[in-house]
């Protein structure tokens, strides 16, 4: 088993033990069981889209999508909000030609060259 298939497994757990603490977390606020099964589902389905991408790039040889996941968390809207959009801004093409090196007036957070809050 190789590094990507390792990380797709144990972003997987991560998916499920999240989401299963956010439906109880709604749960024990008060939310009726039909909303909180439909949430638990639902960040699940999105949590393990979002790891089928970044294991599709870890096999690639890039490591974006792991650290956006581990970035955005999973189990909650915000969460699958942020990795979706990270996610969907790192797999396109003008990722790889937004070099820092081609933009010298851009803006740099985590590690990684950002241009207008979208991961380039």
């Amino acid at each position: 088993m190789g590094f990507a298939e390792t990380m797709r497994i144990l972003s997987g757990i991560n998916c499920g033990l999240a989401s299963f603490n956010g439906y109880l977390d709604a749960k024990s606020s008060g939310v009726d069981r039909n909303t909180a099964m439909y949430n638990l589902f639902s960040n699940i389905g999105n949590g393990l889209a979002r790891n089928e991408v970044a294991y599709e790039m870890q096999k690639m040889g890039n490591p974006l999508g792991n650290n956006i996941n581990m970035y955005a968390g999973y189990g909650s809207t915000q969460a699958n909000i942020t990795g979706t959009i990270g996610l969907m801004t790192a797999c396109n093409p003008w990722m790889f030609f937004n070099s820092p090196f081609l933009m010298p007036y851009s803006n740099y957070r985590f590690g990684y060259h950002m241009q207008n809050g979208f991961w380039c």
